[in-house]
This record gives C-alpha cells, sequence and structure tokens, in this order.
C-alpha cells in the first residue's frame, strides 16, 4: 500500500518568461480558468502546496503546450535554461520536459540532445502539431528528434497543442456559445481525436520501424486510441502495411506508447484503457493547474477502495511505472 505523498506525475504545465505568449486559444481560456494561469507562473510555493496537499512526491514540469512546435529555438533555449534553474531550486521535487521547436527539426533535436546532458532534463514534451493545426511529424525531415530520442533513451511526451482560429471556425463552431466551441476543440474532444491521429500516421509513415525503441508518452487515458485499436489492427487498409512490417498496431502499443491518466478521473475509463493495455504501461498524471492535485488524491483513493485492482498495481500506476520508465532512481524521495 503506498504511503503518503508518493505519487509521480508527468503531464504538469508551467509558463516561463521566454516562451510565454498570448494567442487566440489561451485569451479565451484564461477568462474561463482565470486562476490557471498564475499557478502555471508559480514553480515553488503555490505549486509545492498543492503537491503536498495531494500527495505527489515528484512531478515533472513541462512547458505550457500551444505554438511552441513554430516558435524560434532561441527562445525555447532560454525557457529550458528558466525551467532547469526553477528545478534546481527544488531537485527532490521536480523533473523537466523540454519545450522543441519542432518546426526546426535538426535544432529541435539538438536541443533535446543537451538538455538531457546538460540540464539533467527526462525527455520533452511537444506539440502535436505545428501551428497550421494539421501538419504532424510523419515525415522524414522530423525523423532527427525521434533518432535523437531514441539514442538518448527518453520519451517525447506528444501532448494536444492549441487549434487555429482557422480550425475552430471551420469544425467546431457551431450555434452554441463560444466556450462550448473551444472545449469542443481542445479538452472535450478535438485535442484527443488529434493526438490519436497522428499516433496512427507515425505508424503508417513507418516511424517505429525506423527506430523500434522509441518511447512515446500520451496522455488522458490514451486519446481515444484504446477504444480503436482492434478495430485499427484488423481493417483491410492497414493489411499491406501489416505484411511488410516488423510491427503491427498492437505490437507499437505494447512497445512504443506509454499512457498517463492526465485530467481523466473515471475508474471505468481507467478499466477499459486496462483491457487493452499493460499495466506497467500506464502512469498516473494530474494535468495540473488545469486540474488539482488533490482531485487526483481523490480518485486514487477511489480507485484503491473499489477493489478492482490489486494494491500492487495502483503502486504502480501511482509511482512505480514513473520511477522505473524516467530511471528516477533516487531523484523522487519515495
Amino acid at each position: 500500500m503506498a504511503s503518503p505523498a508518493q505519487a509521480i506525475t508527468l503531464e504538469e504545465h508551467a509558463i516561463f518568461p521566454s516562451l510565454e505568449s498570448n494567442n487566440f486559444f489561451y485569451d479565451n481560456t484564461w477568462k474561463i480558468y482565470p486562476e490557471c494561469r498564475n499557478l502555471a507562473k508559480d514553480h515553488s510555493k503555490a505549486r509545492l502546496a498543492n503537491m503536498d496537499a495531494g500527495n505527489v512526491s515528484y512531478q515533472i514540469l513541462s512547458h505550457l503546450p500551444g505554438g511552441i512546435a513554430s516558435t524560434d529555438p532561441a527562445r525555447c533555449h532560454a525557457a529550458n535554461n528558466e525551467m532547469a534553474a526553477a528545478i534546481k531550486q527544488h531537485p527532490d521535487r521536480f523533473g523537466g520536459f523540454a519545450a522543441l521547436p519542432m518546426a526546426y527539426p535538426l535544432e529541435a533535436a539538438q536541443e533535446l540532445r543537451r538538455t538531457v546532458t546538460d540540464l539533467g532534463f527526462l525527455g520533452a514534451l511537444i506539440d502535436n502539431h505545428l501551428p497550421d493545426g494539421t501538419t504532424h511529424y510523419d515525415d522524414k525531415r522530423f525523423w532527427p528528434v525521434f533518432a535523437a530520442a531514441e539514442s538518448l533513451d527518453v520519451p517525447l511526451y506528444i501532448h494536444p497543442s492549441t487549434p487555429s482560429p482557422e480550425s475552430i471556425q471551420s469544425r467546431f463552431s457551431g450555434n452554441y456559445p463560444l466556450p462550448a466551441e473551444l472545449g469542443l476543440a481542445s479538452a472535450a474532444w478535438g485535442w484527443h481525436e488529434n493526438v490519436g491521429l497522428h499516433i496512427l500516421k507515425l505508424y503508417a509513415a513507418g516511424v517505429f520501424e525506423q527506430y523500434p525503441k522509441l518511447k512515446i508518452v500520451i496522455g488522458h487515458m490514451g486519446e481515444l486510441l484504446p477504444i480503436m485499436l482492434h478495430r485499427v489492427a484488423r481493417l483491410g487498409f492497414f493489411k499491406e502495411l501489416a505484411a511488410s512490417r516488423r510491427k503491427g498496431i498492437m505490437d507499437v502499443w505494447n512497445e512504443n506508447i506509454w499512457v498517463t491518466t492526465s485530467g481523466v478521473f473515471s475508474i471505468e475509463t481507467l478499466m477499459m484503457l486496462l483491457q487493452v493495455t499493460k499495466v506497467e504501461r500506464v502512469m498516473y498524471s494530474v494535468d495540473y493547474p488545469f486540474e488539482d492535485n488533490v482531485t487526483g488524491k481523490e480518485f486514487l483513493k477511489k480507485v484503491r477502495e473499489s477493489g478492482r485492482l490489486s494494491a500492487e498495481e495502483v503502486d504502480l500506476i501511482e509511482f512505480g511505472n514513473a520511477r522505473e520508465f524516467l530511471k528516477l532512481g533516487s531523484r523522487a524521495f519515495l
């Protein structure tokens, strides 16, 4: 049975000066979640207090996603240095995922190497697409980043990115108010199906054939993929691909993909995920500051009390898998 303050969380966002910017999506999001912007800017007192209240021992900081992919590489470099300085103040509580300028793949690969080798970062959390909302990283020009991640043996966490105003208007606007429009385009639906699509495109393009040991993390209980995996695997559209590949989509899911629970606090959804995913591949996360660590603590308590998983399995999800996956050793005070 886990003791208090043992959880490790991986999708926890922060704002640092060099990457702070305004855009249509966040300008409106802050109106709906007015307290979150200041919480994201706090890398010490308020953040640590909420971690303590939510029994989180160790949090992996990541830059607030959305627009980073096309950012000048120098700004990513500076923001990663700012994050490293914040981590240095509390090295037993924080780790870091780098921001990468994915529109500049060679520079992004170089920045990944620098942050892991020189700053001790644990990998990177990257925007799901470029600002156009449709350009994912299946094209070979982006593959140097995958090569660097595999060589360093660190994960890339593919996180939903902010939708463009054009995509919001064309796909998600309708006879409902702006907050509903933004929700449909992002956390209520659009974000998740877009990340799921990205993973399938990486598979179709052969990324996991070229980089068989690549580690990809996705959040939100699997970004809608768990309910589609078996259908994708049996569809005729992919039979030609499967015949020429060492890995089918289920092999990729079992060997290259890890899933966090970020922002989803449903026992039923967790159990559905575990029907198609090994428990060793599932890691707890909160999605702070958009979700509260106390909410996460209450969720884990309900999971334990439900009896649907053993105490050992809940421990793996809460901290054991992340500790091994991220090679934390004694970093986290467990």
